[in-house]
């Protein structure tokens, strides 16, 4: 396994990803590519029959999200793993898939945020889109145990 795409938001998931891709790259000696898509910006959202309009992201909001790549990837090469960062704009999950394909992925890992089965059906879920499509096996790293247990307690 050479290449290890960890996918990468900046929610409380992403520590957690990025110690499974350490622990995996160093056990197999892969490089890990830390993979973030800075997605477009609300302008108009409307909850009713109008879609939501969005701008691409600003040059701003581009450049603090690479310094938080690199950061992230400095931290990796601290301990000894090869790491790379990649940057991409677009909310399209299939942008995303393609981007893992031209990066050579053997793995991808990616969180999963344990929303409810509501936000699943409205918003819908990265992480199954990308189990669906993805041209390598996914690791999907669980949501937090307290988050576990305060949905299972909703759900009762």
């Amino acid at each position: 396994m050479k290449t290890i795409v960890a996918l990468v938001d900046f929610s409380d998931m992403t520590f957690k990803v990025l110690k499974q891709a350490h622990q995996l790259a160093s056990a197999l000696g892969s490089e890990v590519v830390l993979l973030h898509v800075v997605s477009p910006d609300p302008v108009v959202v409307d909850f009713g029959m109008a879609p939501t309009v969005y701008r691409p992201p600003s040059p701003e909001t581009i450049a603090a999200e690479g310094d938080r790549l690199v950061q992230l990837q400095e931290s990796l090469e601290k301990f000894g793993v090869r790491a790379s960062t990649r940057q991409i704009q677009g909310s399209r999950v299939e942008d995303l898939i393609e981007e893992c394909r031209r990066l050579g992925a053997d793995l991808i890992i990616v969180g999963s945020h344990g929303h409810g089965s509501l936000y699943n059906l409205l918003v819908g879920s990265i992480t199954a889109q990308v189990l669906k499509s993805s041209p390598c096996p996914v690791l999907v790293v669980p949501a937090a145990e307290e988050k576990k247990t305060e949905m299972l307690k909703e759900a009762v």
